[in-house]
């Protein structure tokens, strides 16, 4: 994502004495429409561990708004069920398997636990990203969404308005495709990004359609997660998801490759769900 913010997802920031800092959420549905899905839901983490992160290390004084930055690992664990929306919450930097990364804990406005994030990312602080995009960009075999043959809605646990990323499970695997015209604004209810490539929150919503194509549609909760960010997956080319080897029947290990390359490796711990307790406002 490109450094310099123009909106704010937390406010009221205050730097503690370790280091830590306290912020409270915007409630503006508006500027962050991931908010209405539940908490819990894998694409609300991902799309909030960005701005949460960044934010923080602002108010924290070491962040440059001129570079762009890109996760490249993040790890959560959810609450018990019931959670409402974020209200409030405490950034840390840490070091995670010898690695500077953050960990972040958030709370509802009952200070209910809803999550903990960790995370890392890197900044191209020399790096003209837009030219080495630019050049580095694979596009291989572009596709219109409008061309793609996607897997229905049902199957998919998608909710009114949201669109499919995926097309029919093909064994342990699926391919899929993003574009603008499918996973961005003003065309998607809750997904942006830089529209540069496709964003860990487009991902995380990718794992959650792959899993529910792997229930058959059957309601599922993620409870954790793990997501390893090693190259850009692009917009308008085929992608694919492959489950990998798991001996855990309550943890789905994903990849996706793109251009014969793995992109993204990822991990969902999963439990059933009840479909009377899911939050799916929009």
């Amino acid at each position: 994502m490109p450094g310099a913010p123009t909106k704010a997802l937390t406010r009221d920031h205050v730097v503690h004495d370790d280091g830590s800092v306290g912020f409270a959420c915007s409630q503006d549905d508006a500027l962050w429409p991931w908010k209405v899905i539940g908490p819990h839901h894998p694409g609300a983490i991902q799309a909030a561990s960005y701005w949460l992160s960044v934010e923080c290390a602002m108010a924290l004084g070491g962040w440059d708004p001129d570079k762009w930055s890109a996760l490249t690992w993040t790890r959560w664990s959810c609450g018990e069920p019931g959670a409402g929306r974020m209200a409030r919450g405490r950034y840390e930097r840490t070091r995670i398997e010898g690695k500077e990364s953050f960990s972040i804990q958030l709370y509802d406005a009952q200070d209910a636990p809803i999550c903990r994030l960790d995370g890392r990312g890197v900044v191209f602080r020399t790096r003209d990203f837009a030219k080495w995009r630019s050049s580095a960009k694979d596009h291989g075999e572009e596709v219109g969404s409008d061309r793609f043959a996607y897997a229905g809605r049902e199957a998919l646990g998608i909710a009114p308005g949201e669109f499919p990323f995926l097309g029919p499970l093909d064994g342990t695997a699926a391919t899929g495709l993003l574009d603008h015209a499918n996973a961005m604004p003003p065309a998607h209810p809750w997904l942006d990004g830089s529209g540069d490539h496709v964003n860990s929150a487009h991902l995380a919503e990718v794992a959650r359609q792959f899993v529910s194509l792997l229930c058959a549609g059957q309601p599922f909760r993620v409870t954790a997660a793990e997501m390893r960010f090693d190259r850009y997956v692009e917009l308008g080319v085929p992608f694919t998801v492959e489950r990998t080897e798991s001996d855990d029947e309550t943890a789905v290990d994903m990849a996706i490759r793109q251009s014969g390359r793995v992109c993204t490796q990822i991990s969902y711990r999963i439990s059933p769900e009840d479909p009377q307790t899911r939050k799916r406002q929009i």
